[in-house]
């Protein structure tokens, strides 16, 4: 399979979009239930997921280095905009960096889950825009 046809790669796509969709669903009802902090399977998936969107922004990148360029370059904006919301998701797991510094706050206060459904859900329409931008030029 070429590298253009993995970076953009439909299924891939759709299952990054899935996975934070159901991420940020998991969390909304764990803010619903008054859960304080999300379990580990929780966390589980987010690593999985963050996985995949590393695999194709590696892609991405190789393609960029080597003189590929998207139909709009808006694609390389939302490209960042996904890099930076999966370095977030990744930062904020228990033992992450971001999480003493970030969540802190929002565990002892009982706002973890609501801040992590929002990122879930941002870094899903991130994703959507940034492949209907890459593939289509719109």
């Amino acid at each position: 399979m070429r590298l253009v046809a993995w970076h953009a790669f439909p299924a891939l796509v759709a299952l990054e979009i899935a996975g934070n969709a159901v991420l940020a669903g998991w969390a909304l009802l764990a803010d619903l239930r008054k859960r304080s902090a999300m379990s580990a399977s929780f966390w589980t998936v987010v690593l999985l997921v963050v996985l995949l969107v590393a695999v194709q922004a590696a892609a991405g990148i190789v393609l960029a280095v080597g003189g590929s360029r998207p139909q709009a370059p808006l694609h390389f904006l939302y490209g960042i905009l996904v890099a930076v919301g999966a370095s977030l998701q990744f930062g904020m797991r228990p033992a992450g960096r971001l999480r003493r510094t970030i969540l802190r706050d929002l565990a002892s206060s009982g706002r973890e889950p609501r801040a992590l459904a929002l990122l879930c859900l941002t870094q899903a329409a991130l994703l959507a825009r940034a492949y209907t931008t890459g593939a289509f030029g719109r």
